[in-house]
């Protein structure tokens, strides 16, 4: 094997086939079971995991010659309870993959967790099930090749699938897991990734030796000589060779990424001041409070597969992912749509961004797999597995995800079908603010005494009154008639805001906020706030209004989304070949590390630019920063930036 092997999650070392069956060739008056019976051959099973690698940065990187799909970020060692094997599904194919036979084998155990753990058993397969194959004749020199698949703590659904197939059956490989879970439930499949019992397949084809007759079968009738399927037996069959196996789910893990600590962080944008205009710092601060699960796929191939544009047509079942191809995903038809048929598509992910409407509210929030990010950083630590030279600190697991890719072209890598993390934050103000912005400081600390005809509104459970903040052109405005007509007016007739806020025209944001004051307290405020926003959001204002979160409080808060990257090309607002998405076995370390503005409003109607499912996974405006290094249990680091 080559040395890549090093990057494998785990490897199956196949001393042979094991499996059982109470089929029997011949009436050999046996018990009802297969030991003993003249019509068994013995099999050993052994599973190795090994140590991971080294590495730094994350895009894919396997080598011409490669394997195994490989990342520059490098691997990293299970723990235990990712790597226990409890039991075996051995399927048995010809080199057109038609089934020939399968075995089941359980109760297995462990050894030498936390360095190499072992696996072994002895087992049984009778010859009734090769016979077919066979056919009474015997076999050529090619037909003796066949492939082996190995499904570690395999799903109920798959061994029912198994038991039912008739020799012959092609369509098995082709075989989906269906995951759902939701918060309200019930949930399905979900013990893909029970501790202990991960599901795992092939990482690559395994292409075996068998005898070239059925008779031949019967030197290997004792459980003291079985066939070896990873080794040399006698007739000059060598079958040396393991075979590898990765986990069928990608894992998510996430860290402080914040200087400052606390998951806060100096927002970047320069606010209006009165005396400069330069890009400095703001005084302004976000702390990162929640982070959600959005668009997890519902469905994956048990056995992965690749293509060179991530369609079925012409797939490499356990395909060498590389830079430059595709895995392939159960919905790749759907996702290459344009525009997308989006009713049909969410309800193939658990968690969807969107409603049915594709848009998003509170309703749609509660429906995302969210938790408290001081939650995430107190579950289970994960530093130092060899990954890197030295102990990267601070990374927690998260949660654990299913595979979902995208087909070429790289437009199709869309907010609607891709899975993501969208975090919640909360604007903070400094002492620096006060002295730089103070109508905002106190706004943000609810103390803000607006101007006689200004509009202020009270959130719920708290008793103070707030006025709606606006931003325009990455300058942030206290108030309508108190901050943006006073700095529209002083900047001229001329200047964009000026335009946009359209002081003195007859129509326009302006004069729907008038009527927003003069409304407010009556049957008709809610009427007239929908259009005041309409107006402005369609002359590019971004408007913010607070809000009480039930962990955090009252304040300003607003959203980001990160869409996973897989393949980092290196090219921001490119996208590259599979730059996004979730691929089985891999690890994402996630870190946001730095934030550049205020994110999208809570309220969708606030938003010029609201997020839609047709939107680029990668744009131009860069909302955070993430750091993401992924490997296999391949690592990809993703630091996040917004």
């Amino acid at each position: 094997m080559k040395s890549m092997w090093n990057y494998f999650a785990s490897i199956l070392v196949i001393g042979l086939l094991a499996g059982c069956s109470n089929d029997t060739l011949t009436d050999d008056n046996s018990d009802g079971g297969l030991n003993g019976s003249k019509d068994a051959v013995y099999l050993n099973v052994s599973v190795q995991l090994p140590a991971g690698g080294v590495g730094a940065r994350s895009n894919t990187n396997t080598p011409e010659d490669g394997d195994y799909g490989t990342s520059s970020g490098g691997t990293e060692v299970g723990k235990d309870y990712e790597n226990n094997v409890n039991n075996i599904l051995l399927v048995l194919a010809s080199r057109e993959d038609a089934y020939i036979a399968h075995g089941f084998v359980g109760g297995l155990s462990t050894e030498n967790i936390g360095s190499k753990p072992v696996i072994s058993t002895t087992a049984t397969i009778n010859k009734t099930k090769l016979a077919s194959y066979y056919n009474a004749k015997r076999l050529s020199e090619n037909e003796q090749k066949i492939h082996v698949y190995v499904f570690c703590n395999p799903t109920l659904g798959l061994i029912e699938k198994m038991d039912g197939l008739s020799y012959g059956d092609v369509a098995w490989r082709d075989e989906v897991c269906q995951v759902t879970e939701s918060k309200s439930g019930p949930n399905s499949n979900v013990t893909v990734w029970s501790s202990n019992s991960f599901l795992m397949s092939n990482a690559s084809m395994a292409t075996k030796q068998i005898p070239a007759e059925l008779d031949d079968w019967s030197k290997f009738a004792s459980a003291l000589k079985p066939f070896d399927l990873s080794g040399n037996n006698d007739g000059g069959i060598n079958n040396d060779g393991v075979i590898p196996v990765e986990r069928s789910v990608a894992r998510f893990d996430f860290k402080d990424g914040s200087s400052l600590g606390g998951n806060t962080y100096d927002i970047l944008t320069t606010v209006i001041d009165p005396t400069t205009d330069k890009p400095e710092s703001s005084g302004m601060r976000v702390q990162l409070i929640r982070m959600a699960l959005v668009n997890m796929s519902k469905e994956f191939y048990y056995l992965r597969r690749v293509s060179e544009d991530g369609l079925g047509n012409t797939v490499s079942i356990c395909g060498v992912e590389t830079a430059n191809n595709y895995v392939v995903d159960t919905d790749a038809d759907l996702k290459k749509e344009n525009p997308l048929n989006y009713s049909v598509l969410r309800e193939h992910f658990n968690y969807p961004l969107f409603d049915d409407d594709k848009q998003i509210n509170d309703n749609t929030r509660e429906k995302w797999d969210d938790y408290l990010i001081n939650n995430v950083l107190g579950r289970t630590e994960d530093n130092d597995e060899g990954w890197k030279p030295t102990p990267e600190e601070g990374y927690h697991i998260w949660r654990y995800v299913t595979e979902n890719t995208i087909p070429k072209d790289e437009v199709h890598q869309r907010n609607g079908i891709s899975t993501g993390v969208v975090f919640k934050g909360k604007l903070l103000a400094t002492v620096e603010l006060e002295k730089k912005h103070e109508k905002l400081y106190k706004a943000i600390n609810g103390v803000y005494k607006p101007v006689a005809d200004g509009y202020t509104y009270k959130v719920e459970g708290d008793s103070k009154t707030y006025p709606i903040l606006f931003m325009f052109q990455d300058k942030i405005y206290v108030g309508w008639n108190d901050e943006v007509v006073s700095a529209a007016r002083q900047e001229g007739s001329g200047s964009p805001l000026y335009g946009a806020a359209k002081i003195d025209d007859e129509d326009g944001p302006h004069k729907l906020y008038q009527e927003l004051v003069k409304a407010k307290g009556t049957s008709g405020e809610q009427e007239a706030l929908a259009a005041f926003r309409k107006a402005a959001t369609a002359a590019g204002f971004t408007l913010y209004q607070a809000s009480n979160d039930g962990f955090s409080g009252v304040g300003y808060y607003f959203y980001y989304y990160y869409w996973n990257r897989h393949n980092d090309n290196g090219l921001p607002g490119t996208m590259g070949v599979m730059e996004f998405g979730v691929v089985r076995n891999n690890v994402y370390k996630l870190a946001v590390t730095e934030i550049n503005r205020l994110g999208h409003p809570r309220i969708t109607d606030n938003d010029p630019d609201p997020v839609d499912p047709e939107d680029p996974d990668e744009k131009g405006d860069v909302y955070l920063k993430v750091s993401v290094e992924v490997l296999p249990w391949v690592v990809r680091v993703n630091n996040i930036e917004f």
